[in-house]
């Protein structure tokens, strides 16, 4: 008697349903000894219990392949919807125990499919990468199935979060950061587009590179953190914290670090950091005020003086032009002794860099709120959110220095002494004189100028007016 075709019409789908059982606990077993999860694990551990509903679960392999008609001939990624924390999205996992995840024309359509319908209903994707690589038996077809699902990840005018669980090369590495977020498994995930950049393509070295936005120590964790940044896109959250509370930050010192006053000015806990590896000076991430999702941009004095250089500038320019398609409103917090000033950096595009960063400003239609903390000298003031690039509402704390020059760089300048011994004392006396937030806020590019201990209450009420 020959053996029954898997695609047989005489199958029934209780014999489908059976035969994904077994390739889900065989799929189980092998990833575990990988450190992974399996597509289908990977659902149950992204969306709430008892929510995900599978699409396209029978869809089968094309018939070029050397095993076709096999009982393990479903096509090798999961796509489907549910609930994450209460809010609808949608997700797509490769699943490497399935002929290494490989890619072809009926995987893209599955995750065609996944994205039309997160468009239709304007809510996140989540992809996780697994694979080997394409289908090379497709041929041009496998070719073209990357392209469509570019094409997918290119137009998709919603949030998108890429897991990078396993392979992510080639092909697939250009698709995964067309995503909004990157997320890098540090045990088993690897991104990179040829075999040259197999040692560059860890988790720590994307995080360094500004590629991965999340470092997380495995599968189990990197959905997790998934979980996290789709709260965030619902752009309003319960917050128990008191809009009215005064907060106790200390900006005088010149090496602070900003963390302390994020955490300590925004919702209690609602802080997550993005790029943290890439370029310290400047600090860039998700948090809510009041319950307001928004997004917050500082430089950060503990790291070089808050200095704002071409990677600072690339970091915050990228991050705020994501936050903007998202409709996420900007907080940003200046405190940098300028611009950086080397060879090198000018060798590496720093105009440019700094260009572009003052037209994500410039370009950016969500609300914006300013406040300098402290230092806010030349280049630094304008491109960081200034009032002059559109920024909504700005405000100086008291004791912040806002100038056209550093001012030691002022005093030889101006060659206001003559002694050398005596500019640091001259500095500080024009400082004192020519660097106060007062003159900025009598031209009107300041809107108020303000105690560091209401600096949450005053932040709080401008976001409520503006949104």
């Amino acid at each position: 008697m020959a053996e029954k075709n898997f695609f047989s019409s005489r199958l029934t789908a209780a014999e489908m349903r059976a035969a994904l059982a077994n390739e889900q606990a065989s799929a189980d077993a092998v990833l575990a000894k990988a450190g992974k999860l399996s597509a289908a694990s990977r659902m149950a551990a992204l969306f709430d219990e008892g929510t995900f509903v599978e699409i396209g679960a029978y869809v089968g392999r094309k018939t070029t392949d050397l095993d076709s008609g096999k009982d393990d001939a479903f096509e090798p990624v999961v796509t489907g919807y549910g609930a994450i924390g209460g809010v609808l999205a949608f997700a797509f996992s490769q699943d490497f125990a399935r002929l290494s995840g490989a890619l072809g024309e009926m995987h893209a359509k599955k995750i065609a499919k996944i994205y039309e319908m997160a468009i239709v209903a304007e809510a996140p994707i989540i992809g996780v990468f697994d694979s080997a690589g394409a289908k090379v038996l497709e041929g041009a077809d496998a070719l073209a199935a990357y392209g469509s699902v570019m094409a997918c990840a290119a137009n998709a005018d919603i949030p998108q979060i890429a897991i990078v669980a396993g392979p992510c090369t080639g092909h697939a590495a250009v698709i995964a950061q067309m995503f909004d977020f990157v997320i890098a498994a540090k045990s088993t995930g690897k991104l990179y587009m040829t075999a040259a950049g197999e040692k560059l393509g860890g988790a720590e070295e994307l995080a360094k590179d500004g590629v991965a936005a999340l470092v997380a120590e495995n599968d189990a964790d990197a959905l997790a953190k998934a979980r996290k940044l789709v709260s965030y896109f619902e752009g309003e959250l319960i917050t128990g914290d008191e809009i009215n509370r005064l907060v106790a930050v200390d900006t005088t010192s010149e090496d602070y670090d900003v963390h302390a006053v994020i955490e300590t000015v925004f919702d209690a806990g609602s802080f997550t950091e993005l790029y943290a590896e890439k370029a310290k000076a400047m600090v860039c991430g998700l948090a809510t005020m009041n319950g307001h999702v928004v997004a917050v941009v500082a430089n950060n004095p503990a790291a070089k003086g808050g200095h704002l250089c071409g990677g600072a500038a690339d970091k915050a320019a990228a991050f705020i032009e994501k936050c903007d398609a998202q409709d996420i409103p900007v907080v940003t917090l200046v405190d940098s002794c300028g611009v950086v000033a080397s060879e090198e950096a000018e060798k590496k595009g720093l105009s440019a860099k700094i260009s572009n960063l003052a037209k994500t400003y410039a370009l950016s239609m969500v609300p914006k709120v300013t406040v300098t903390l402290g230092r806010a000298y030349g280049a630094a003031y304008t491109v960081m959110g200034s009032k002059s690039l559109g920024a909504d509402v700005c405000l100086a704390l008291e004791s912040a220095k806002i100038s056209a020059m550093e001012p030691m760089a002022a005093v030889s300048f101006l060659v206001l002494v003559k002694d050398e011994s005596k500019h640091a004392e001259v500095a500080a006396e024009w400082a004192e004189n020519n660097a106060t937030p007062v003159a900025a806020a009598r031209s009107g590019h300041i809107d108020d100028i303000i105690s560091a201990d209401e600096l949450r209450m005053r932040i709080a009420t401008a976001l409520e007016m503006l949104l």
